[in-house]
């Protein structure tokens, strides 16, 4: 069956990175927990000093929370131990601030850096894009739960981290989406009911249109909500997926559809929409939480209410919780 609407009837008036091996300067001899590691180079000499190894304990994505890969809980600016090798390898970044929601393109500088395996903001893997013998680009990832915070950065040449654990970055509220994403992971689980209200066992649609108010639409004819608690009102597309799906459909200017073999197109902020039953109906809509795009394919995670969740894969609804279901997305603009 689709999404059930309450108070249909007031509507009607109203309108990957190269990963290499550890090179042979960076590779160590391991003295009963301690490690001497020697650098060379022609023309460039690398010590590093003898330390103990102590490797970055991550909660990546394979450590899932409320169904899906979940980012890790703690304060990100302690979440990067500090270093237990007094290393020089890393000098300097190319920006130190960026929007929560990720995405910008740092370049890690310093000497013989083209072994690097791994480089660590906060607790988030970045996705490297390049190394050569003098940088390291990455691709820099969301800040935990979308929240603005100074973090460390960490980096590895295998399980040897080199940066001198001098390294910092700022998480701050940049732009549109992140504006929109730090809303979504505020009241994925703790309802704003100050400001909406909430409707039970299909909430789904009306959280995602409160995440594009906050991202910077304004409310329409067709599309809008007023009050709260039992005063709460709405149009039929604020809280139906369906209505919804027929309202972007009109407005061009706000969303592009994809299906689900555009997958490489998904981003942050993207609504998405499912199809349970194949009946033509929209059942269940999201926002994109996040995107891995890997040898395998491409992973899409959401947020919602309704059976609420903050980082739950596509796969997972359309595979094992509702088998054979249809997906959908929308590209906002």
């Amino acid at each position: 069956m689709p999404e059930q609407l309450p108070h249909a009837q007031r509507d009607d008036a109203r309108a990957h990175s190269p990963h290499r091996r550890l090179s042979a300067r960076y590779r160590g001899l391991p003295l009963r927990g301690r490690r001497v590691v020697a650098g060379a180079a022609a023309g460039a000499a690398l010590l590093l000093a003898t330390a103990v190894i102590a490797p970055l304990a991550v909660n990546g994505a394979g450590s899932p929370r409320s169904g899906a890969a979940a980012q890790p809980d703690g304060d990100p600016a302690l979440s990067v131990p500090a270093s237990t090798v007094n290393a020089t390898a890393v000098t300097a970044i190319s920006e130190t601030t960026g929007p929560v929601a990720g995405g910008s393109t740092v370049t890690v500088s310093g000497t013989d850096v083209d072994g690097v395996t791994r480089v660590v903001f906060g607790s988030q893997d970045a996705e490297i894009l390049s190394a050569t013998s003098t940088e390291v680009t990455v691709a820099v990832p969301p800040a935990s739960d979308f929240s603005p915070a100074d973090v460390g950065i960490a980096v590895y040449a295998d399980d040897l981290r080199i940066d001198g654990d001098t390294l910092s970055y700022r998480y701050d509220i940049m732009s549109p989406v992140d504006t929109q994403m730090a809303y979504v992971f505020a009241h994925w689980d703790d309802y704003n009911l100050a400001e909406y209200g909430s409707l039970p066992d299909t909430d789904c649609a009306n959280f995602a249109s409160q995440s594009l108010i906050e991202r910077g639409w304004t409310m329409h004819e067709d599309w809008w909500a007023e009050g709260t608690g039992e005063d709460f009102d709405f149009s039929k597309a604020w809280v139906s997926s369906t209505f919804f799906m027929n309202y972007l459909e009109g407005r061009p200017d706000l969303a592009t559809a994809l299906d689900d073999t555009q997958r490489d197109q998904v981003k942050v902020g993207d609504i998405v929409q499912f199809d349970w039953d194949n009946s033509g109906d929209r059942d269940h809509t999201g926002i994109v939480s996040r995107v891995e795009t890997t040898d395998a394919g491409t992973q899409v995670y959401y947020a919602g209410h309704t059976d609420d969740t903050d980082y739950r894969t596509v796969d997972e609804a359309i595979t094992v919780l509702h088998p054979g279901a249809d997906v959908y997305y929308w590209s906002i603009a």
